[in-house]
């Protein structure tokens, strides 16, 4: 593992600070060990057994709070962690976790003890970027990004979790060029690495205006909007949005989202199940929280991004891009239409967006494989 962040002067960012993460509801009991109704809109645990993926092999780098370690949830798959603040007397190699969304968001993704996630085998770097206040740094979250690519390759980093943001809005990334996460997220992709970045939770309090938030607009991001996974009742969140009632497939009112037609490249990839979320909790270390948010929706696409790359490696014997990777979650997605049943306080846009199955990405990469094997085999499918 290396300690060099990188050998090239570190770009500027766009904005000093990021706006705090809330804190999770902790509780000392496991209530729910399973993700339940997350599993049952995307189909993962019926995925996961069909293909025989369970995130074996792959690793997720999760920038965040930092991480419950000893959490039977995460036992022996914890590999090397980083802390960029000054939290746990600003050691490098403390990634701990006093905050909880962290913990909360590594359970969604790789849970595999009281609670499972969506790859419950899967390995997990935390790397502490956000104090036990909630806030942080941009620079510090452009370092651990550089050392990321520094260390991706001896780690076998292929997912980046980035469940945080600046509470902005934007509609291109064309006012970031230059711009130091973005030039590291760059290269991360082209590695091989997909980042994956929550959308943004201030639809409200940008007046239902289109757009996300930076970092998420960065075009070779993997952006995530939350949708509800159930019939949870109504809620009322601290932006302002409000859900009078909620059901599967309705887009949450706080999620930002930004439609190919006004956003282009840079729209809103995809949607996942993020409210309310139950995972790993930072009291003991069988604990269990709960949350609402894009925060909770973006892991389960990291999630989802590694039982597709399991996959592939295992059949085809090769990693796919973060390209192929985008192409699969689209193709196998299902439609879902912003503003047909949601009942709420926000104005919809109408659009048609594209909410992930894992079931429908892991379909639609085994047919490509498939079809690439029968070209290879020099077979013309137009005439079988």
């Amino acid at each position: 593992m290396s300690d060099t962040i990188s050998a090239e002067p570190a770009a500027d960012v766009a904005y000093e600070s990021v706006v705090p993460v809330e804190k999770p509801l902790q509780s000392d009991l496991t209530v729910m060990p399973e993700l339940l109704e997350v599993d049952l809109l995307v189909r993962a645990a019926e995925a996961r057994a069909k293909f025989n993926v369970d995130g074996a092999g792959m690793t997720v780098a999760v920038l965040d709070t930092g991480l419950r370690t000893t959490h039977v949830d995460f036992a022996g798959r914890v590999r090397a962690g980083r802390n960029f603040t000054s939290d746990n007397n600003g050691s490098p190699t403390d990634p701990s976790d006093g905050q909880g969304h962290g913990t909360n968001v590594a359970g969604i993704i790789c849970a595999g003890g009281v609670h499972t996630g969506m790859a419950p085998r899967a390995n997990i770097v935390p790397v502490k970027v956000l104090g036990n206040s909630g806030g942080g740094s941009f620079l510090a979250i452009r370092d651990a990004l550089l050392w990321v690519l520094a260390n991706q390759e001896s780690l076998g980093i292929s997912a980046v979790c980035m469940s945080l943001g600046a509470s902005d809005n934007n509609t291109s990334d064309g006012d970031f060029a230059g711009d130091g996460i973005g030039e590291v997220m760059r290269k991360l992709t082209d590695a091989g690495v997909a980042c994956c970045v929550a959308a943004g939770n201030d639809y409200f309090a940008h007046n239902s205006a289109q757009g996300m938030s930076y970092p998420a607009i960065f075009r070779h991001t993997i952006s995530v909007g939350a949708v509800y996974d159930g019939d949870e009742g109504s809620f009322s969140y601290g932006s302002g949005a409000t859900a009078l009632s909620t059901a599967p497939d309705r887009i949450t009112p706080f999620s930002q989202r930004l439609h190919s037609s006004v956003g282009g490249d840079c729209a809103t990839d995809v949607f996942a199940p993020g409210a309310p979320t139950t995972s790993s909790g930072i009291r003991n270390d069988s604990g269990e929280s709960i949350q609402h948010g894009t925060s909770q929706a973006t892991p389960v696409v990291a999630g989802v991004v590694l039982l597709v790359q399991q996959f592939h490696l295992r059949v085809a014997g090769t990693m796919p891009s973060v390209a192929e990777v985008r192409k699969w979650l689209l193709a196998g997605a299902v439609p879902i239409v912003d503003g047909d049943d949601e009942e709420d306080n926000v104005v919809h846009t109408g659009q048609t967006f594209s909410r992930i199955s894992a079931f429908g990405a892991l379909t639609a990469c085994a047919k490509d494989v498939a079809r690439s094997a029968l070209i290879e085999a020099g077979i013309d499918r137009s005439r079988v």
